[in-house]
């Protein structure tokens, strides 16, 4: 066991320990259950040289860094970092890792069933089925195949999607920060909106992506087109989004992700009335498998760390 290093481990929740075994067998950790506030989250890691938190609703900031001298690595198990002050981290000398291809998979094809949720009606089908109606020639729905695939942000996720969308015979846009491969087609990121039936957000959140789609983005996309965010809520105008949806300005949307999240009851039933919405709670990524993934790759990360050769640091900026 190495000795040199000491992990605490900041918010686990039921479940998560049994996962945990090769962790600890691997380096001294402790283990501290429930979502903590800041000064929890520096009583907890207190004397650690690694932190790892393993929900995003954690958020580890300059002022929680500021009080653990010692720390010398943060590690997440999702792919999304986000939730830690990647460049206050840097400038205390403490790296970053996060776990990105864990989640890949799960979110692709979640981002793929909604597509074919939202195209066919299949939620509203089910509803007025149930309801007692056989109101079959009322869903007429549109096929993926022929149609348009606008993916925002071509990192692994993002990848995954454009090549299922292109195994649906769906011709595939693409914008991103980084560029664009073949055979996904490079465009602007209105040009992207505009000629686009189907979005899939699926770009980072940073301070430059946050409101990527705010209200006048929104506006340019076609009232056939539907839009699937599984990246973070942050990125789009949620009450613009609503309006569009409302007002049919927008065929349908599915979001996995809501900035603000957990949300409020209230808020959850405000949003629960929009037509043509669907909404669930980040659970894109949550299959049996992934989470296989991202315990193992957290597991791999920190103790790599350990022995001196860090895997999936994070740069700031």
């Amino acid at each position: 066991m190495n000795a040199e290093h000491l992990v605490a481990i900041v918010d686990c929740q039921p479940g998560d320990e049994s996962r945990l075994g090769r962790l600890r067998a691997g380096v001294p950790t402790t283990i501290s259950t429930g979502a903590p506030s800041d000064d929890e989250i520096v009583g907890r890691a207190d004397s650690a040289t690694v932190l790892v938190t393993l929900y995003t609703y954690t958020r580890i900031g300059a002022g929680v860094l500021a009080q653990l001298p010692a720390l010398r690595l943060v590690a997440t198990r999702t792919a999304g970092y986000s939730h830690i002050d990647v460049a206050a981290a840097a400038a205390r000398g403490v790296t970053v890792v996060a776990v990105p291809e864990a989640p890949t998979t799960a979110v692709a094809e979640y981002t793929l069933g909604a597509m074919l949720m939202l195209r066919r009606g299949l939620a509203q089908a089910s509803a007025s089925t149930r309801a007692g109606a056989w109101e079959f020639t009322s869903f007429r729905g549109a096929e993926l195949s022929g149609s348009t695939l606008g993916v925002i942000g071509l990192g692994r996720i993002g990848r995954r999607v454009a090549a299922l969308g292109s195994a649906f015979g769906m011709r595939v846009l693409g914008w991103s920060r980084r560029g664009v491969q073949p055979p996904v087609e490079p465009v602007e990121l209105d040009e992207l909106l505009a000629a686009s039936d189907v979005i899939s957000v699926n770009v980072a959140l940073t301070e430059e992506t946050r409101l990527l789609l705010d209200a006048r983005r929104l506006a340019l996309i076609g009232p056939q087109a539907i839009l699937i965010n599984t990246a973070r809520g942050e990125i789009l105008d949620t009450d613009a989004l609503c309006r569009a949806l409302s007002e049919g300005r927008l065929a349908g949307a599915c979001l996995d992700v809501v900035s603000g999240e957990p949300l409020s009851p209230e808020r959850a039933r405000e949003l629960g009335a929009v037509p043509n919405l669907i909404l669930t709670p980040h659970i894109s990524w949550l299959t049996g498998e992934a989470l296989d993934r991202q315990f193992s790759g957290l597991t791999d990360a920190v103790l790599a760390f350990c022995a001196g050769e860090p895997i999936h640091p994070v740069a700031a900026g």
